[in-house]
């Protein structure tokens, strides 16, 4: 019979026999990743390829190098997105695992033990967590074991959580995996033994501070305890202490991002399933069966042992709330399928229960050995089924340096377009041929390579600006991305982008297919400039490379409606271009002069300005400067809007279209600076309370040990 006892609950110490055959079974877990994650791949300083990963490793990059020595945290990275405020909108903590990791080895390969931070830690996760939870030997071994048909699943690669999704970048979601399978655990035994409330508060906000899916998870588990208990009142209190504080200790991080919203865009994705083996592949088809049988056996012995049913219950609630959160994500701008991936990790630790409660009908002398045995048969089912994995494994981790196109990439880099943030942008046609330099996102590593900025990047999300960038490149490629359903794109036409490139300070074009190479150096407003491999590179004659340019005609003033669509709309006329649409916000003055514009089937009036003006700017990461001879005149700044942005030499800075900053100067020096506000004040202040209270906590359960016959509290003791 399956029993948790008060000893089992409390996490009894297994004989010599046991923690043997667990760690033999973590020998065989770990022994297969080694397998294929090769400590000869991660341990070679070489970047990494795949997916999304170079962006990654940009923003790790910039992270060590400037944010921290800047005592910062999150930033501006003006390299992309015509700038954006980096890890304000970004999950930071597998990135500060990165940069510790720095400190010990080379940032190629600090990068690299980054990006495997969560599936390795996965297993381990699993074990402890269902430790915890109070289930027996073998329930936890079998918990790590039963993580590889999870991690090995080829049926995706973007859903997180497996290797694929790691593979193409998601490592930030793997790590918060990890953290929630933990905090899914620690919270089981914290609400059970009425302790640790502080040790849950810290594992939450860790579990955020890696992924947000993983934290609307781990916010959703503390439900279940609501629902289970009779004594209602006391559940509550612990799960508030358990949420306010890890709430409070996200607060740096948590309030500035709620605050600031608004200035995001959505990339609500709803997947489109082409085969039920996506939702379920055949290598979880055994993880499902066992899983189902056992809540089937749960629901049909009612009268079992109440610890079995508790655990059953706990482990089959993580499986549903991800269900329903698939459900209604579309709703809150939320790609879906995220949440079908923690419904198949649960599963694993479902499946783990029922073989374990189905071991314990078995011979002592085989109930030790069994999950070795059942190690080994997991083993030889997965093997085969790997697929494409290991070769992509290789082609990540053997590292950019070694694809055909990497000695071309570095010279378009470092001779053709070389500079820094005050130099005007660069942009590249979009195409999979950017993959022969190990990722088809190459170029977007441009600020790092090469200094200069680029408008691409794959923190689309953090910035307005980026609907805007994917219409220019679609202007520009056969074979564009367009990845905001809500933001239709255009067709190839290289003519028509020129405004645009001008309207975002572009003065480089990279081509690498011969109908753009053909059709740009056709057109007269590009001029070829040197050929380097499959590379071309074009100048863009418009504009005069600065980023501070004064308004030729009075802005239009826009009071009502989604300033984002109207802004996207007001885009796709070139000819509206030079009258930008001004959206003030909510208490700002009207600019004197500016004209109302009316609505999208009038062109905005033109208010000339005369005389011309002369401006000298410059830019920095985190700064612009620039002297005018027309203070008074509005000065459009070419960088993306963001409340954070501070001025000196004029009262405010307005938001204009596409999603630019406008200044109307005061004195003739002005100078810009992305910094500190109010919610960032408030979420420190947050953080600090959370960390005192947080202290207040650990001197409480000191006491608590110095006087064991004070009796905690237990709101389980009467579970309906």
């Amino acid at each position: 019979m399956f029993t948790l006892t008060k000893a089992a609950s409390a996490g009894r110490r297994p004989d010599w026999l046991e923690g043997a055959s667990t760690l033999a079974v973590l020998g065989l877990t770990y022994g297969l990743l080694f397998w294929y994650l090769k400590p000869s791949l991660l341990l070679k300083p070489t970047i990494t390829a795949g997916g999304d990963t170079i962006a990654h490793y940009v923003a790790a990059r910039y992270l060590r190098d400037y944010l921290l020595p800047h005592g910062k945290l999150v930033g501006w990275m003006p390299g992309n997105f015509a700038g954006y405020p980096l890890f304000l909108f970004y999950f930071p903590l597998a990135f500060l695992v990165i940069a510790g990791f720095s400190l010990l080895v080379s940032f190629p390969v600090a990068f690299k033990l980054g990006t495997v931070a969560g599936t390795f830690g996965l297993p381990i996760a699993s074990l402890v967590a269902l430790r915890w939870i109070g289930c027996p030997f073998p329930i936890p071994a079998l918990g790590a074991v039963l993580t590889l048909p999870f991690l090995l699943n080829a049926g995706n690669s973007m859903w997180g959580g497996n290797i694929p999704s790691t593979l193409a970048g998601e490592f930030s979601h793997s790590l918060s995996l990890a953290l929630l399978v933990l905090f899914m655990g620690a919270l089981y035994r914290g609400v059970h033994e009425r302790r640790h409330a502080g040790w849950c508060a810290v594992l939450f906000s860790l579990t955020g501070l890696a992924h947000g899916y993983g934290m609307v998870i781990a916010a959703g588990l503390g439900l279940y305890f609501l629902a289970v208990t009779s004594e209602f009142r006391t559940t509550l209190l612990y799960l508030a202490r358990v949420y306010v504080v890890g709430g409070l200790l996200l607060g740096f991080w948590l309030v500035p991002l709620l605050t600031y919203l608004h200035y995001t865009t959505g990339f609500p994705i709803t997947w489109e399933f082409t085969s039920p083996l996506e939702i379920i592949p055949i290598v979880l088809w055994p993880i499902l069966a066992i899983a189902a049988v056992t809540v089937g056996v749960a629901l049909w012995q009612k009268h079992a042992d109440r610890e079995w049913l508790r655990v059953v219950h706990y482990l089959t609630y993580p499986v549903v709330l991800s269900v329903t959160l698939y459900f209604v994500s579309p709703r809150l701008n939320l790609v879906d399928v995220r949440f079908l991936a923690f419904a198949q990790f649960f599963l694993t630790l479902l499946a783990a229960a029922g073989i374990g409660r189905l071991l314990t009908r078995v011979p002592q002398s085989v109930h030790r050995v069994a999950p070795i045995l059942v190690g080994v048969l997991v083993i030889a089912w997965v093997m085969p089924q790997v697929s494409f994995i290991p070769n992509w494994i290789r082609w990540n981790y053997e590292g950019m340096e070694q694809t055909p196109w990497w000695r071309y990439y570095l010279a378009v880099n470092s001779i053709a377009v070389p500079g820094g943030p005050h130099n005007p942008r660069v942009v590249y046609q979009h195409s999979v041929l950017h993959d022969k330099v190990g990722t088809i996102r190459a170029f977007e590593a441009l600020p790092l390579f090469s200094g200069r900025s680029t408008l691409e990047g794959a923190y689309m999300q953090s910035s307005p600006t980026s609907p805007f960038v994917f219409y220019i490149q679609s202007e520009l490629t056969e074979t564009p991305s367009c990845p905001f359903l809500p933001y239709k794109c255009t067709t190839f036409d290289p003519e028509r982008a020129l405004t645009h490139l001008e309207l975002f300070n572009v003065k480089e074009v990279i081509a690498v297919t011969d109908k753009v190479k053909a059709a740009l150096a056709s057109n007269p407003g590009y001029r070829e400039e040197g050929e380097i491999g499959p590379y071309k590179v074009f100048q863009v004659r418009q504009g005069n490379g600065q980023y501070v340019v004064p308004l030729r005609y009075q802005p239009a003033l826009v009071t009502d409606g989604d300033w984002k669509r109207l802004a996207y709309d007001w885009f796709q006329k070139p000819e509206w271009l030079e009258v930008p649409l001004l959206f003030p916000r909510p208490g700002e003055p009207v600019p004197p002069g500016a004209v109302s514009f009316r609505d999208l089937q009038q062109q905005p009036v033109k208010q000339p300005f005369s005389p011309e003006c002369r401006v000298n700017d410059a830019l920095e990461n985190e700064e612009i400067r620039f002297d005018t001879d027309c203070p008074g005149r509005p000065h459009l700044i070419k960088v993306s809007y963001h409340p954070k942005w501070r001025v000196e030499g004029a009262d405010r800075i307005y938001l204009v279209s596409p999603s630019f900053m406008l200044v109307y100067p005061t004195a003739r020096h002005v100078r810009l600076v992305f910094g500190n506000r109010w919610p960032d004040y408030v979420g420190w202040a947050a953080t600090a309370i959370g960390i005192v209270w947080l202290l207040a906590e650990a001197t409480t359960s000191r006491i608590r040990r110095r006087h064991p016959g004070l009796p905690p509290m237990n709101p389980l003791n009467h579970v309906q």
